[in-house]
């Protein structure tokens, strides 16, 4: 829009030029021809000529005008328009991208929220085993508490009566071995050179077959603990079983003792010889 008032000042300068050479031309024509008249007619002519110039310029000025004016019109309105257009892009593109944005959240949102419900499942379903483990082991201690309490008062019944068992068995052993060294006591006050049951010297005691080696320990034990009594030799063979010879420095009660020993079940005297039957265990 700039161009035209540019081309316009030039048309003008251009016009006024010719006009300026016509009038000149004129001038001289009008001197040359008709002297004063012919160049007045010229001047006149001239200055229509220059009025008319400057009308048409004038015209030409104010149509460059009004159209410089319409163009800025047109420019402003489509300044609007690409402005108006531009924001509405802009706006559909704010719009879309928040749509995406809000879409993309939403998805995120969802997953967080799909990831979380995952973990809370397995949380809930490790407290649920947990809680479950808890509850079987407390079951379990509890069924082993019962348990382990009627084990002992079973136990407890148990060797309550195994112990009066053990007593009875006792008292009635006691009994027996006492009943035995009466037996023997008199047996040994019958007997000739028996010393009222006292032995001194070297006596030989057979074993009675079969013969416990545990029993048969403890009885060569329980000997060499009798005060006044020394253990000489132990001894025998498969036919004959075993047999022990003992030498009793002063006279010793040898039968009472040895029916007293844990291991001996029974004492006999054979001869000049002492029978010894041990205990199983």
């Amino acid at each position: 829009m700039r161009g035209r008032p540019v081309r316009g000042q030039r048309a003008k300068r251009k016009a006024e030029e010719k006009a300026k050479k016509e009038a000149e031309r004129a001038k001289e024509r009008a001197r040359l021809v008709r002297g004063q008249r012919a160049e007045r007619e010229a001047k006149e002519k001239a200055k229509k000529e220059a009025e008319l110039a400057a009308k048409e310029r004038a015209k030409r000025k104010a149509e460059e005008a009004q159209e410089a004016k319409r163009a800025e019109e047109r420019a402003r309105k489509e300044a609007e328009l690409a402005a108006k257009e531009r924001a509405k892009r802009e706006a559909e593109e704010a719009k879309k991208e928040a749509e995406l944005a809000a879409k993309e959240r939403a998805k995120r949102e969802a997953e967080e929220a799909k990831k979380e419900a995952k973990r809370a499942k397995e949380k809930a379903k490790k407290e649920a085993e947990l809680a479950a483990k808890e509850r079987a082991k407390r079951k379990a201690e509890e069924k082993a508490k019962k348990e382990a309490k009627r084990a002992k008062e079973k136990a407890k019944k148990e060797a309550e009566l195994a112990a009066k068992e053990r007593a009875k068995r006792k008292a009635e052993e006691k009994a027996k071995k006492e009943a035995k060294r009466a037996e023997e006591k008199a047996k040994e006050a019958a007997e000739p050179g028996v010393g009222a049951g006292l032995y001194e010297g070297v006596m030989e005691l057979t074993i009675v077959l079969p013969i416990d080696l545990g029993q048969m320990e403890n009885l060569e034990k329980d000997l060499r603990q009798v005060e006044n009594l020394r253990l000489v030799l132990v001894g025998g063979s498969v036919g004959e079983g075993n047999k022990i010879v003992v030498s009793a420095e002063k006279p010793i009660p040898l039968l009472r003792i040895l029916g007293e020993m844990p291991a001996v079940e029974q004492v006999v005297r054979k001869g000049d010889k002492i029978q010894v039957t041990l205990k199983a265990e």
